[in-house]
């Protein structure tokens, strides 16, 4: 079971590792797809530039784009291409006269390279953070710097230990001279524009030059909360957690159930055939435990078959066996011809018992096997009566039999015809080994039924007896005798075949005073496209 376990995680676990490497690539797929879409909105705004900036000199091409930029849409500028933190790979592009997106500070801006000049031409798609940076904090700057500006530069410093206590986050000033900030920043800071130092995705600073002096502003760091940090990597974590424990909450109802079939399987493999596979209904596995259920209860039922038939066939062989011996001893030294003689028919007699009973064995062996694929048939109930009854005659003396069909024309009913008349004729043959002087068979339907009845005027079968008689080697004790009674077989044979036919065959008292054998099976035992033509 625990490898069950470590081989379902592992999948999982592949499964996971499938998904972020597509992750992966989708990301690098999906900024190509990004680079077309933007550079095919940029290319005409770019034409128009290039085709104005060619007719126009390189010191007036500040003044266009700043015309182009009226009004409130996010603003074009010319940058020189050295100061661009491009990667090699797309400044290359560039020199090559190509359209190239990139992502700067989060936001996605189009670069082209303005006529194999120094300049390029950068348009943004989307505000950045460095630009939401800037907006957030200008008026803090602001507010500050006219705090500042309201005292001495000598009592700055003083100002800014007091404002520390009401912020946040630090708030310091600092000689220009001392803040290490890459070189692509100092013409904003000339120009007085607030510059956003990102150190890391922890760390990141704010600058902005106070006017006409040499000493700049200092925001921060900002410490963000740890749930903010790390809000990526716990919810992903989570996520996992929850699927993790998902998994574990439908897995092991399965791993419990499998282990308890394991036990089962195991109990029943060394010899307990009463063993079942208790599971609820609800289980997975439910289907599974009960076809074992099933096949438990018929491996059950063949072994205690074949056990009573071991037993029955050494009782049944002992006696006919020791008459074959005795009757050996005595042919050895006959007192007469006419004793030889009867001794021979004697053993004849036995060994045809012996046949017999093999051939009632075998039949019986045939039929305690589960159910054959049975072949119904709508069959006209008259004739097969007769020819079964005709059947049962043959040798067994005068004794007459009555038959009555109780049905409503056409008088058709649905069975299997070879397998029927075999149960009926075993059934014909036990009336007649102890009816007296009558027996009436009755064929009838009602309450979507079919009915056979055997009626006889024997001695009956005491109650206490009926459920039994249809017990494998079951015998009455009045039929204990060979001259009248079988093997026990025969009623074993009919509620077999009664069984097959969805029904059962019972016994009860019979109005003529002896015993009355009732099979009955359900009408509708034929399929329905089965049901045509008569």
């Amino acid at each position: 079971m625990g490898r069950l376990f470590l081989k379902f995680y592992s999948i999982l676990a592949l499964v996971v590792a499938l998904y972020f490497v597509g992750v992966v690539n989708l990301d690098t797929l999906l900024k190509s797809t990004l680079e077309r879409f933007y550079s095919g909105l940029a290319e005409g705004t770019f034409y128009l530039l290039e085709e104005h900036f060619s007719t126009t000199p390189p010191a007036e091409w500040p003044a266009l784009v700043a015309e182009a930029n009226q009004g409130d849409g996010f603003a074009m500028r010319l940058v020189n291409i050295e100061s661009l933190t491009l990667t090699p790979k797309a400044v290359e592009r560039l020199n090559q006269g190509a359209m190239v997106v990139a992502e700067v500070y989060d936001a996605s801006y189009s670069y082209k390279r303005i006529l194999n000049s120094e300049w390029v031409l950068e348009f943004p798609f989307e505000q950045s953070e460095y630009s939401h940076n800037q907006r957030l904090s200008n008026s803090t700057f602001n507010l500050i710097e006219r705090r500042l500006r309201s005292q001495p530069q000598t009592e700055w410093l003083e100002i800014m230990a007091n404002l520390n206590r009401h912020f946040a986050f630090p708030v310091a000033i600092i000689p220009l001279e001392e803040a290490a900030l890459p070189d692509n920043f100092q013409p904003d800071l000339q120009s007085g524009k607030i510059v956003w130092q990102k150190i890391d995705d922890a760390t990141d600073y704010l600058y902005r030059r106070i006017a006409d002096t040499p000493y700049l502003i200092k925001i921060g760091p900002f410490d963000e909360p740890v749930t903010l940090n790390y809000l990526g990597t716990i919810l992903v974590m989570t996520l996992a957690l929850l699927v993790a424990l998902a998994v574990l909450f439908w897995v092991y109802p399965l791993w419990r159930d499998l282990k308890r079939l394991g036990v089962t399987a195991e109990a029943f493999g060394e010899g307990d055939f009463s063993v079942r596979a208790q599971l609820s209904k609800h289980s997975v596995l439910h289907h599974l435990a009960t076809t074992f259920d099933g096949m438990a209860k018929r491996i059950q039922r063949l072994i205690s078959s074949h056990k009573e038939l071991t037993n029955a066939v050494s009782h049944e062989l002992r006696t006919p066996i020791a008459r074959l011996r005795f009757g050996m001893e005595m042919l050895q030294s006959p007192a007469s011809e006419e004793d030889r003689i009867r001794y021979l028919h004697s053993m004849n007699a036995d060994i045809d018992e012996l046949d017999q009973l093999v051939a009632e064995l075998l039949t019986y062996a045939r039929f305690d096997r589960d159910k054959p694929a049975l072949k119904f048939q709508r069959q006209l109930v008259e004739p097969w009566l007769t020819e079964v009854i005709r059947q049962a005659q043959i040798g067994q003396g005068e004794l007459p039999i009555d038959c009555e069909i109780d049905l409503k024309p056409p008088t058709y009913a649905s069975f299997e015809p070879r397998l029927m008349a075999r149960a009926l004729g075993n059934l014909l043959q036990n009336a007649r080994r102890y009816a007296r002087a009558q027996i009436h068979v009755t064929f009838t339907s009602h309450h979507g039924r079919y009915w056979i009845s055997i009626d006889d005027d024997g001695p009956g079968i005491p109650e206490q007896e009926r459920k039994h008689i249809f017990e494998a080697f079951r015998r009455l004790d009045v039929s204990r005798d060979r001259e009248s009674g079988g093997y026990g077989l025969g009623l074993a044979i009919v509620q077999r075949i009664s069984q097959w036919h969805g029904g059962e065959t019972t016994v009860e008292s019979s109005p003529l005073g002896g015993a009355k054998f009732i099979i009955c099976w359900p009408e509708d035992v034929l399929p329905d496209h089965m049901k045509t033509g008569e």
